[in-house]
Formats: structure tokens, C-alpha cells, sequence
């Protein structure tokens, strides 16, 4: 990609303090709840400060990197690194593990099994680090089967039979993507010789072979994405989660699949490559009929969470979409959608945990008139669904914008139709957001509901307040991840 690797630990920390600090947490937690909750937060705190580290030497041009198992000692080393994308996803990721962490220690209190809940959350956050920052295919697939394994433990938590039957869809489809990933990545290094992601287009071959390991890697990612037609795990799992690991899945742990999406697109085949395979198209039909589907399904759903699960189907289906677009506004805005969402969709989760949290109750007519009672909760959630919407100044806004210009750069009939299904989604996510929004605030709440409701606790508060926030800073400066993201877009030979 043209840039000058740098040797540093930094990508490698990442993802190990929180995986190392998974069976700490779990013995510390069964002498000292705090202890375990403190060394929880921690460890999901000093991978977002390594993280802040890592900018000036990628704004630098540098690709910093790990080895941890060398071609001299094996065939298929084991290597981490930090450019540009990995960097700016990695950024959004670890920020918002930290936040759901301290939220986490609040909500699980009346929960059972939190030693082993906190166990399974920083493997994951470890895996789910580690994929992002993977240097090579081998790396990634490895960490990308322990982040399926870890989180489905997450997805059962309550053990109810509802979240065994979802855990089990859950785990089958990952296993079933994680075979697809292999298959294309040993097929890849037949081919190729090579599985390096800091290569721009590892294969030549324009035949049928690259067809197929195309649409290996697209299902194999596509399945962690929640992406169309292989989202059936989404809508049953992110309900049953408990809110923090709900708003992970969603705002974080799906990103995995959008950000391999990226990767095979660019790394591995090439821009030239996959336009003239012409596997785009397929790629962009299917994440149009996940965009106008997922938010059509949202539209319906009594159940608060269940319908931020179909939202973010949609929602991926913008990410993958612009990707497709093979243009520099497009991927700038694939990216920053990718990021914008990590922000838009915890925030959501986290107030929808907030509301079940303080009523006990999960429906969205349950919510009449509490904006009143919990204004700051409410706040936040409107925030970042005004965003979802699209509308400005938040950062919503400003990654459809950045995904018209990519449409508009395509032009022709691909200009017209991406506008419409934009505008017929933006408009479906306003039907299901903002009756929810008025109702919270101007509804009157159930006069004989006698339990008396306040706030939610301030380790609940914190976290969503800075997400929000974080939604609004980057809409009015969108150009502090820009920076990064142009970098990436540069990088991959696109301008």
C-alpha cells in the first residue's frame, strides 16, 4: 500500500491486555466484586489510550506492526498491525468497550453468573481488538472464530430458553461464516502465496475461482455483519443479550464482519479486480435489499431492542454499500458510517437497557412519558436516533452525505437509485424513531404504574451522555476521523 512499516508492541497490546485480563477479572471475582469490576474497566480503558498512542505514526504514514509468530517459525505467521482503517475503527471500538464496561458494572448487579459474564467480555473485546488490528488473513481468522465463540456465551447469558434458542442460531450461523472464511482464505493462499493485508490486490486471477472465494468471504464475513440474506441470527440475539453486550453486538462486534467486507474488497481483491469480476453488483443489491428490508421489518416491532436489531441490518447495508461503490467519496463514507454507527447504535442500546433497567418492562408502548422522568437518558437516546435519521449536525448526516457523493461519482442509473433507497430509508427510520421520541416526551405515563421512576444510576449516565456527545463532536467535526479515513482511501489507491 506504499507506506513504511514501523515495528511497535502498541497493536499487539491492544488486544491481549483485555483477553489476558479475562481470567484475572474471573479469579479476582470471586474474592472482590469491585476489584473484578475495576480491573474490567481498566483493562478496557488502557487499549483506548495505546489506541490514542497509535495516531501520529499512521498520520505519519507508518504502518505500525507486531510479529508475534514469524515466517521463520511458521508458514502462516501471526502478526498484528495499526494503518489507517484498522486505526480509525479500532478508535471507536475501544472507546466504546470502555464506556459499555463502566455501564456494565451498574446494570449486571442484579444479573446472576457475572464472573463468567465478565470472563467472556474481555475475550471478546480481546478477539473483537484483534480482528481489527489483524496484519494478515491467518491472524484474522483466528481471532475473528474466538470473538464468535466468546460473545456467544454473552448472547446466552440469562439462560432462558428464548436466549438458548437464539444462542444456538447464533452460534450455528457463526459457525457455518466461519467455515466460509476459511475456506477463502485457504483458497486465497493457494492462489496467492500470501495472506497480507497491507497488500493491495493478493489475487490476479480474473476466473471463476476468484468468484467463489469472493462470495466465501462475502457470507463469512457478511454472517457476523448481520448483513442480507445471512442476518436471521441478528433480530433473536441482540433482545435476549444483556444491554451492555447488546449494544456491542450491535455498535461493535458486527462492525468485524462489515470491516472483513472492506478488507476482501480492497486487500484482497483489488478496486480493478472486483470491478471487473463485476462482483460489486451482486455485493450492492444485496446490502440495498438489507437497507430497505431491515428498515421496513424495524417499522412494526413492539420490542424496543428487537427493532434496533433490524435497524442495524439497515444500517450495514450502508456500510457495504458504499464500499461497493469503488470510489473515494464512497469508501470515506463507508468508513465513517462504520465509525459514526459504533457511537449512534451503543448510545441507543444502552438507553434502551436504561429504560428495562429502572421500568422491568422491554416494550416500546411501555415508554409513554418517561422522557420526563429520565430526561438524560431520553436525551441521548433522541440524539443519536435524530442521527440515525440522518439529520444534521450529527455525524448520521454527514456519512450519508459522503455515501451520496460516492452514488454521485458512480453516476448514471447507480446515482439515481442509491438517492432513493436513501431517502426511502432515512424516511422508514424516522416512522419507527420518532413516534417513540414524542411519545417518551409529550405521552403521558401509565397512571397505574405506582412504582416511583428517577434517573438511571450515574455509571449508566456517563457512558451514554459521552456517546452521545461523541455523535454530536464528530457531525459538527467530521474532519478529526476524516483524517484517518482519507488516509485509508489513499492507501487503497481510490481518491
Amino acid at each position: 500500500m506504499g507506506t513504511e512499516l514501523a515495528r511497535s508492541i502498541l497493536p499487539l497490546l491492544v488486544p491481549w491486555i483485555p483477553a489476558l485480563a479475562a481470567p484475572v477479572a474471573y479469579v479476582l471475582g470471586t474474592k472482590s466484586e469491585k476489584a473484578r469490576d475495576l480491573t474490567a474497566i481498566i483493562a478496557c480503558f488502557i487499549p483506548f489510550v495505546l489506541a490514542l498512542f497509535m495516531i501520529p505514526g499512521v498520520l505519519n504514514g507508518k504502518i505500525l506492526n507486531f510479529v508475534l509468530l514469524s515466517e521463520n517459525i511458521s508458514p502462516l505467521p501471526i502478526e498484528f498491525m495499526a494503518d489507517p482503517l484498522s486505526l480509525i475503527v479500532i478508535l471507536a471500538a475501544t472507546f466504546a468497550w470502555f464506556l459499555a464496561t463502566i455501564y456494565a458494572t451498574q446494570y449486571m448487579t442484579h444479573e446472576h453468573a457475572r464472573n463468567r459474564f465478565y470472563f467472556f467480555w474481555l475475550l471478546t473485546a480481546g478477539a473483537t481488538f484483534g480482528v481489527f488490528l489483524s496484519k494478515n488473513l491467518f491472524t484474522l481468522f483466528i481471532n475473528f472464530e474466538i470473538l464468535s465463540l466468546a460473545s456467544w456465551v454473552l448472547v446466552i447469558h440469562s439462560e432462558t430458553k428464548e436466549a438458548m434458542e437464539a444462542g444456538k442460531k447464533y452460534l450455528f450461523m457463526g459457525i457455518a461464516g466461519g467455515l466460509f472464511l476459511l475456506f477463502g482464505v485457504i483458497m486465497t493462499y493457494v492462489q496467492a502465496g500470501s495472506l497480507d493485508l497491507t497488500t493491495l490486490g493478493l489475487l490476479k486471477n480474473k476466473g471463476i475461482i476468484s468468484q467463489i472465494i469472493f462470495f466465501s468471504y462475502i457470507i463469512g464475513f457478511g454472517v457476523k455483519a448481520g448483513m442480507f440474506p445471512v442476518h436471521v441470527w441478528l433480530p433473536d440475539a441482540h433482545p435476549v443479550a444483556p444491554a451492555p453486550a447488546s449494544a456491542l453486538l450491535s455498535g461493535v462486534m458486527i462492525k468485524a464482519g462489515a470491516y472483513g467486507i472492506i478488507r476482501t474488497i480492497y486487500n484482497v481483491f483489488g478496486p480493478e479486480l472486483v470491478r471487473e469480476l463485476g462482483a460489486h453488483y451482486v455485493l450492492a443489491i444485496l446490502a440495498s435489499a438489507g437497507i430497505i428490508l431491515g428498515s421496513a421489518v424495524a417499522i412494526p416491532q413492539g420490542n424496543l431492542k428487537r427493532m434496533l436489531a433490524y435497524s442495524s441490518i439497515a444500517m450495514m447495508g450502508y456500510i457495504i454499500l458504499g464500499a461497493t461503490f469503488l470510489t473515494g467519496r464512497g469508501l470515506e463514507g463507508s468508513v465513517l458510517h462504520l465509525f459514526g454507527h459504533v457511537f449512534m447504535k451503543d448510545t441507543l442500546f444502552l438507553a434502551a437497557g436504561a429504560l428495562m433497567f429502572k421500568l422491568d418492562k422491554k416494550e416500546i408502548s411501555d415508554y409513554k412519558g418517561i422522557g420526563r422522568k429520565m430526561p438524560i437518558t431520553m436525551t441521548c437516546f433522541t440524539i443519536a436516533a435524530l442521527s440515525m435519521i440522518g439529520l444534521p449536525p450529527f455525524v448520521g448526516f454527514i456519512s450519508k452525505w459522503f455515501l451520496v457523493l460516492g452514488a454521485l461519482d458512480v453516476g448514471g442509473i447507480a446515482f439515481i437509485l442509491f438517492v432513493i433507497i436513501l431517502l426511502n430509508s432515512s424516511l422508514m427510520n424516522a416512522v419507527y424513531y420518532m413516534p417513540i421520541i414524542v411519545s417518551a416526551f409529550f405521552g403521558e405515563h401509565d397512571a397505574d404504574d405506582k412504582v416511583e421512576i428517577d434517573e438511571a444510576p450515574l455509571a449508566m449516565l456517563i457512558p451514554m451522555v459521552l456517546l452521545a456527545l461523541a455523535v454530536l463532536v464528530f457531525g459538527i467535526f467530521p474532519n478529526l476521523p476524516l483524517a484517518l479515513i482519507k488516509l485509508a482511501v489513499t492507501g487503497f489507491g481510490l481518491t
